[in-house]
């Protein structure tokens, strides 16, 4: 395994001693994490909610219902697009996206550090899909002809381009890059000779990053230089030993995290060195099953994910340089709830996640910020010593 490196925001903490336990952590530990429920829009027990995005902020966006306990005629009893104040759980009156009337926004795929939020939405017809960029914490724009995907702080945006016609008049769509949010000037990324490529991700470099049929048929991931478009001869990142792969995320060092097949067919999450292409050692393994996906790092080289257990159930992970961590093990004992997914973790190391409540099945948002952290904000599900310190720390192994 290859030992990724991390800065001053490292996981890694010293055994804690404390007058009055007999037992401590061992030398080394995982950070723990204060959870955050970051609610729904409305107080109906049937609500969900699920996080797809976090910012420096402390930001978080996605996807809350909004039934009504009594549905009141004329109003909307559906699911909506969310971006949290810092650090707090959704409010209704201020947290929604505001809808373009007979449009709606039905996903919140990334926000930057001035609060612009992209995404998908759908016409009243429902038949019609087309992208968003929102103002500064404020209301969206649309974009025609394209799936926006991410959003950097100078406001550039990637994703997938409208359907392109190729010589043969065979239909396929291309990664784009917008350079202006303001504009639908789009710069067409291109492929590795395939016929489709996509946009994942963006830094604030520039630097797009994705997946592209090769010549051959097959899907690989991406890393462009800095805005730049697509170049087979250096862009190519392979893949795990596999025949396919993507990249989803890449931070300003240029390290890239997604997921490839490997030689055995099982797919993994990985992390690559700065710009660099895929190697054998960046295969970041998976919590006991065949199955992992990484989805977004931050500048220390923190990365968030999910990944199979052995049973075939998911669970979020962090990796932090040298392992992979299932979340569940970093929460307050007993929390009643069961994280399966991470898809976001900012430059203070705070993660968006999503799970479940194990009582009732509702999926839910949740805020997990690095301990210690101040635990005062309303909702936080507080450490307990004897939960948080004594219990055994149930450390998932890599898979060899």
């Amino acid at each position: 395994m290859k030992l990724h490196s991390i800065s001053s925001i490292s996981l890694v903490l010293t055994a804690v001693s404390l007058v009055g336990l007999t037992t401590s952590l061992p030398a080394t530990a995982a950070t723990f994490y204060t959870v955050l429920d970051l609610g729904t829009f409305t107080a109906d027990p049937r609500n969900s909610s699920s996080a797809t995005g976090i910012n420096d902020l402390g930001q978080v966006i996605g996807i809350s219902d909004s039934y009504d306990l009594v549905y009141v005629p004329g109003t909307y009893n559906g699911s909506e697009v969310f971006r949290t104040a810092p650090n707090s759980a959704i409010a209704e009156a201020t947290d929604k996206i505001d809808v373009v009337t007979g449009i709606r926004p039905t996903s919140a795929k990334d926000i930057n550090n001035l609060g612009q939020v992209v995404g998908d939405t759908l016409s009243s017809s429902g038949r019609t899909s087309i992208s968003y960029v929102s103002e500064p914490n404020g209301a969206l724009n649309i974009i025609s002809s394209f799936q926006a995907s991410a959003i950097n702080d100078s406001s550039q945006i990637t994703g997938q381009g409208a359907t392109i016609l190729d010589p043969l008049g065979l239909r396929s769509s291309h990664a784009v890059r917008l350079d202006s949010n303001d504009s639908n000037m789009f710069i067409d990324l291109g492929t590795f000779g395939g016929s489709s490529s996509a946009g994942n991700g963006i830094n604030n470099l520039g630097q797009v990053v994705g997946s592209s049929t090769t010549s051959s048929g097959e899907n690989h991931a991406f890393r462009t230089a800095a805005n730049s478009t697509i170049n087979s001869a250096t862009d190519d990142l392979g893949t795990l030993g596999g025949s396919s792969s993507t990249a989803l995320d890449i931070n300003d060092l240029g390290q890239v995290v997604g997921s490839s097949t490997t030689s055995n067919g099982e797919t993994h999450a990985f992390l690559t060195d700065a710009n660099s292409a895929i190697e054998a050692a960046d295969d970041l393994g998976t919590l006991g099953g065949s199955f992992s996906v990484a989805y977004s790092i931050n500048e220390s080289g923190l990365v968030v994910g999910d990944s199979e257990l052995v049973d075939g159930s998911n669970r979020a992970f962090v990796y932090d340089g040298t392992d992979l961590f299932d979340l569940n093990t970093l929460i307050p004992e007993n929390s009643g709830f069961v994280l399966t997914s991470a898809r976001g973790i900012n430059e203070s190391g705070q993660i968006a996640a999503t799970g479940f409540f194990e009582d009732t099945q509702t999926t839910r948002a949740f805020l997990l910020t690095p301990v210690p952290e101040p635990t005062t904000m309303l909702g936080i599900l507080a450490f307990s010593a004897s939960a948080g310190l004594l219990r055994k720390k149930n450390k998932q192994k890599l898979k060899p």
